[in-house]
């Protein structure tokens, strides 16, 4: 036999570029049909290795011996399935084991978290499976009714870039019904009613904990505690990172990608006592039904904050092009826009030269009944109430 086997037209992961992979007694390899991106295996870091039926074809899963990682490859006819099964008892001395998926057509069942991923099964056959990496958030949508939101995995273009070369669907939001009671733990000193806790709140924090939602993972840059946030309306303590910011309330919690940030408004208030920070996100951020395309930040004038950034000076100078600072003791509303602009790469928009009668750069004003501050930009005007247009 040949001393490698390669097949092409094969996605990795939940990737949407072809490419194609090789299979040898060294481990096996994929490479994308356009771009540089690679993914090898180590034959002496395979576990054991699954065939199962999925949308794209059949797929090829590698599970690790590391953290059960797993590698899956998509895109294998059922023709392959002999020689894939051939193959893998040559070069890796395992049995690939044949994965039924569920076809029953119900929608009710049960879940199991397996490795990265949670499981949704019917009559213990897997129906699908959700990456807990591509969980954003959790939120209890009612008493028995549990939304789980996803990461945006289509973001080029997002805030007026190059025009995307290609349209994509997305699966941003998914509700699931979680019915009964259930028990909180083993813990002897509390009883009766204590004990237990609804379905849908031990659901929902069973994947915030899994999913890693709220938690401050990674190197974190800086965090701004208990900031006052209009909307959506409370206080949170927003982490960020190179990447993206955590924001963190008593009930809700959110994962924002910079990319997501279209666009940052520093507008003082005509109360001349404070100043509101408006924050414009493509996708928005959602509380149940209701969407938030903007976050809206109030802070005092007065208040200051004396704060050292988790960056060195070289990364300062290099990565950020010097628009961040390692040390800020300014206005607090000074540091969050500075350190919102400099992360997220957006221009920080202010008012322009109008100014009323009271010398002030915005207006109180109705849109039907809704009262708010509207202000005239150099180039466009933005009214702030509850939802800013």
């Amino acid at each position: 036999m040949a001393a490698h086997a390669q097949f092409e037209n094969i996605y990795h992961g939940l990737g949407t570029k072809p490419g194609k992979i090789r299979l040898a007694a060294a481990g096996l390899g994929w490479k994308s049909g356009e771009g540089e991106e690679t993914v090898t295996v180590p034959a002496d870091s395979i576990k054991y290795m699954q065939w199962m039926r999925v949308a794209r074809g059949f797929q090829l899963r590698v599970t690790l011996n590391k953290d059960r990682k797993r590698e899956s490859f998509d895109g294998f006819t059922r023709e392959d399935n002999e020689r894939i099964t051939n193959l893998v008892k040559q070069y890796y001395n395992q049995i690939l084991e044949v994965k039924e998926t569920g076809v029953k057509g119900w929608n009710w069942g049960t879940t199991d978290i397996r490795g990265g991923d949670i499981s949704f099964l019917v009559s213990n056959k897997t129906i699908f499976e959700v990456p807990l990496s591509q969980v954003a958030n959790s939120n209890i949508a009612g008493k028995t009714e549990v939304s789980l939101e996803f990461t945006p995995q289509n973001t080029a273009g997002a805030g007026g870039g190059k025009k995307r070369a290609a349209a994509m669907d997305e699966l941003m939001e998914m509700r699931l019904f979680v019915p009964g009671n259930r028990a909180k733990g083993s813990d002897e000193e509390s009883g009766g009613e204590e004990d237990e806790t609804s379905a849908a709140q031990a659901f929902h924090d069973m994947i915030k904990e899994k999913a890693e939602i709220g938690q401050v993972t990674g190197e974190g840059i800086v965090t701004f505690s208990e900031i006052l946030v209009q909307t959506p309306r409370g206080r949170y303590d927003i982490d960020m990172f190179p990447s993206f910011l955590r924001l963190r309330g008593k009930t809700y919690d959110y994962k924002i990608l910079y990319t997501s940030v279209t666009r940052i408004f520093l507008l003082p208030k005509p109360d001349e006592i404070h100043v509101q920070l408006v924050i414009g996100l493509d996708p928005p951020i959602r509380q149940g039904q209701t969407r938030y395309p903007y976050l809206v930040l109030i802070f005092s004038r007065e208040e200051e904050l004396d704060i050292e950034l988790n960056l060195d000076e070289e990364t300062i100078a290099s990565k950020y092009e010097g628009k961040l600072q390692k040390k800020y003791d300014l206005p607090t509303y000074r540091v969050v826009s500075e350190v919102f602009r400099g992360l997220s790469g957006r221009k920080m928009i202010a008012p322009g030269s109008f100014a009323s009668r009271d010398n002030q750069h915005g207006i109180k004003a109705n849109m039907k009944a809704v009262l708010g501050e509207l202000y005239f930009l150099e180039k466009s005007l933005i009214f702030v109430a509850k939802q800013p247009t």
